[in-house]
């Protein structure tokens, strides 16, 4: 094994995240370092000197894998937001189709509405637009702090913003639950597709909440 296919594997190694991604991260590695490598050919340096040559160059296998790990964590933020800002709205969408579908309107319960709980209906229809709202906002800042910071200290942004995204949400859920719960626990059943788009919903919302708290991966060293 080459100098440079040795370094490859040490970082791939070292390396926790999306197979997809790590894999474009290790080609933009390698084509670097083969591209050194050959500018170091082209100079009259040996193959195996230059291969030593270009990875020394690129710098110590550990420091990379930082770099690079901060590069995957933060990538996986950005993933998840985009998940916010489609999934959740789409999820809502779903839920709404599926009472019209298999209920129809709210009025054949025969029970009026609460001001209390209408308060809340509006408050919740607010609230759930709020999680895209913030995934929007992030995916625009990260672009735009990317100029500025690392990929350190902008997955330390992205990380909370995630957070924030996905707590929005569980709340705006947990909110309508409760509330609609107090009301008429009957309405907690509305149908058998309604109650499986709520379960996905609850699932979905707990997936999105756990990147934000779950331990960044420790690198080898």
């Amino acid at each position: 094994m080459n100098a440079i296919e040795a370094y490859i594997g040490d970082l791939d190694a070292r390396l926790r995240g999306s197979a997809g991604a790590k894999a474009d991260l290790l080609t933009e590695a390698r084509d670097g370092l083969v591209d050194a490598a050959e500018a170091y050919r082209e100079g009259g340096v040996d193959e195996a000197e230059a291969e030593r040559r270009a990875v020394a160059d690129f710098g110590p296998v550990a420091v990379i894998a930082r770099d690079y790990q901060a590069e995957l964590a933060l990538r996986g933020d950005i993933g998840t937001l985009w998940k916010v800002i489609v999934g959740v709205p789409l999820i809502q969408v779903t839920w709404e189709l599926a009472r019209i579908w298999t209920y129809g309107d709210w009025s054949r319960s025969g029970k009026p509405n609460p001001e209390w709980y209408m308060a809340v209906i509006e408050l919740f229809g607010v609230l759930v637009l709020v999680p895209a709202v913030i995934g929007a906002v992030s995916l625009f800042g990260a672009r735009r702090l990317g100029r500025r910071l690392d990929s350190v200290r902008l997955g330390k942004v992205t990380r909370w913003t995630v957070g924030a995204a996905a707590g929005t949400n569980l709340l705006a859920l947990l909110l309508l639950t409760v509330s609609t719960t107090v009301l008429d626990p009957s309405r907690m059943n509305v149908s058998l597709v309604c109650n499986l788009v709520a379960l996905g919903w609850v699932a979905f919302s707990f997936w999105l909440l756990s990147p934000a708290f779950r331990p960044r991966p420790a690198l080898a060293a």
